[in-house]
Parts: structure tokens; C-alpha cells; sequence
């Protein structure tokens, strides 16, 4: 159904604040989520107010802080929250350091949850004229390979360049699939595409419930795919102090941000980056339209949704969404 974006941000705010999250938590949180629907990312989107650990059921057990800290770097206890709320901590820190100088590296651990859709922070910081790099672990769900039991999480990895037009934000999952996912299409009652992953037999299976009670396989299929999630669990498990090839356990990200006048400068960057953008988009395609770029055609997109102020969801996310108000 359509629905109205305003009306949209009001139903995730008032779901958030209906515990645990102040009104003005619940709009940090509500902004990564909104994000995640208006650039085609539903399932790191209101999926997280539903399915077995909504967001808002997620109950704080201390105030979010600053553990660590260096000139260029910051370690940050995220207090057991949600992770969309301590991520944005997390973002406006690594940009803070980054703006002071050149470079900011912030670890967080200690959420409860994802932290949502990572390209919402590189996104962030792109808009502030900064390079971002965000890599995200979560409890096992893919296969090492030769594996059918998981040990690494779906471990997204995200990264962020400003341009002179709209920012160059591209991120993907070291899944085939991620885990909400498999929740969306058990919630519609859906179908998971092929090969995507596999029962607790290492049989492949289109059933979200066998998928759940077995693994995920690697983007690609491959050891390569596989390594992308090892090395995601490093940078954002090992390296944070947080929880790596894990069950249960608290969850943990890495953020960089830094600034392109270490290298050739700011300015420089945005056109060089424009320009990569121009000669990609100049190149033909077999159906004559133009080129597509992943991460940087999203945001005509949500600037255009924005205007309109209207996005489609499905009936049954929103009535479930409702139901929990």
C-alpha cells in the first residue's frame, strides 16, 4: 500500500518511544530505518520494529560511552542498546575526529542488534565531505567454506564518497541473503530465491524456517565471499573488543572516516569522483539506457520519494507494524 513517508516516520517513532527510547532516541533510531526503506533496503527497515527482537523491546542496561580515546580514535560502549542509536554516536564521533585531524576511527561494541542499514553512516559521512568505511558483525548465520554449520554473521561492509552532485554510497552484505531476509519472506509467507542457502543438512532449501535452523552461503558462493565475512568479523568483532563468531553476544561495528585532503584534496576528490562517475555513465549498454551505478543512482531515487512524499510497503509489514503500537 502507499503510504505517507510523514506518516511512515510517525509509526516507527511512536513504536520506538513506546518503552525504552526517548523522543528524541527514537528519531535517531527512526532515521536509519526510514533511510533503509526509501533506498530499497527493506530489510533493515521497519522489519526491525517486527519479527523475534524488535528494536523497541531492546532495553538499554547503561548510558552510552566513550571508553577509549585517542586523538584520531575513540572506543565506544554502546550500553546494550539497539544498534541504530549508538551507530549514530558512533558516526558524528568518527566525523568529529575526522573534521579535527583527517582521519577519525571509531570501534563500537556492546549493542544489542544490528545497527541497521551501515550505508545510512557512510552516506553521513560522505555528505560531510568525508571518505567512510563501515563494516558491521552479527551472530553466525553464513558458512565457511567447505562448511554447513555458520560461524561468520552476514557482516555487511559499507562505504561512503562525496562527489560535487550526490554521494557515491555503496554497501553489500557478505550474505547471499541477510538475515532479515529470511524473516521478511517468513513473515509474507514467501518463497527464498535459489541457492541462497541451506537446511541444518547443507541441503539447499527455499524454505525460510530450514534456512534459519541451517546457514546462509556467502554472496558469491565461494571461499571469497566467505573471507569478505571473515574479515568483516575481524575488523568490526575483533578489533571493537565485541563479540566475534558468535551465538549470542553483543554485536560490534567499525567506522572510518577521513578526510581526501591527506591525499590530493577535497575539492580535488569531488571532481575526480564526478568525473569517474561521468565516464562510467558515459559507457553503452546493450538495452540504450544509460549505465547504472550501485550507491550512486540511489539517491535521485530517495530525493525523489521524498518529494513525492509517499513510498509502497507491503499491507501485511504495515498492519504488523501497527499491531505493535
Amino acid at each position: 500500500m502507499k503510504i505517507k513517508i510523514s506518516e511512515l516516520r510517525e509509526l516507527i517513532i511512536k513504536a520506538l518511544s513506546s518503552k525504552y527510547y526517548s523522543q528524541e532516541e527514537a528519531e535517531k533510531i527512526a532515521e536509519v530505518f526510514l533511510y533503509a526503506e526509501l533506498s530499497g533496503k527493506n530489510t533493515q527497515g521497519i522489519l526491525k520494529l517486527l519479527g523475534s527482537e524488535p528494536a523497541q523491546d531492546i532495553q538499554p542496561k547503561s548510558p552510552i560511552k566513550i571508553i577509549k580515546e585517542t586523538k584520531v580514535s575513540a572506543l565506544i560502549d554502546g550500553g546494550g542498546a539497539a544498534g541504530a542509536l549508538p551507530a549514530q554516536f558512533a558516526t558524528d564521533k568518527a566525523i568529529a575526529l575526522a573534521k579535527e585531524s583527517g582521519i577519525g576511527i571509531v570501534g563500537l561494541n556492546n549493542t544489542f542488534s544490528s545497527v541497521g542499514a551501515i550505508g545510512f553512516y557512510t552516506r553521513k559521512m560522505a555528505q560531510n565531505d568525508l571518505i567512510g568505511v563501515v563494516a558491521a558483525s552479527s551472530p553466525r548465520a553464513i558458512v565457511p567454506t567447505g562448511g554447513i554449520e555458520p560461524a561468520y554473521g552476514t557482516n555487511p561492509i559499507a562505504f561512503g564518497f562525496p562527489t560535487k552532485e550526490s554521494p557515491i554510497t555503496f554497501d553489500m552484505a557478505s550474505s547471499a541473503i541477510t538475515w532479515y531476509g529470511l524473516v521478511r519472506a517468513k513473515a509474507l509467507g514467501q518463497k527464498l530465491p535459489e541457492n541462497v542457502a541451506i537446511d541444518k543438512e547443507g541441503n539447499i532449501t527455499t524454505e525460510p524456517e530450514a534456512a534459519m535452523e541451517g546457514a546462509i552461503l556467502p554472496f558469491d558462493r565461494s571461499h571469497k565471499g566467505a573471507g569478505l565475512a571473515m574479515t568483516v568479523e575481524l575488523l568490526a568483532g575483533a578489533l571493537t573488543g565485541a563479540s566475534f563468531v558468535f551465538d549470542e553476544g553483543d554485536w560490534g561495528t567499525l567506522f572510518i572516516a577521513f578526510s581526501p585532503d591527506l591525499l590530493v584534496g577535497t575539492d580535488q576528490f569531488k571532481v575526480n569522483s564526478s568525473e569517474l562517475v561521468r565516464k562510467v555513465k558515459a559507457g553503452k549498454t546493450k538495452s540504450g539506457e544509460s549505465v547504472h551505478i550501485a550507491g550512486y543512482d540511489t539517491e535521485p531515487e530517495i530525493q525523489k520519494l521524498l518529494s513525492e512524499g509517499e513510498i509502497d510497503i507491503e499491507d501485511t509489514i504495515i498492519n504488523q507494524l501497527r499491531a505493535k503500537i
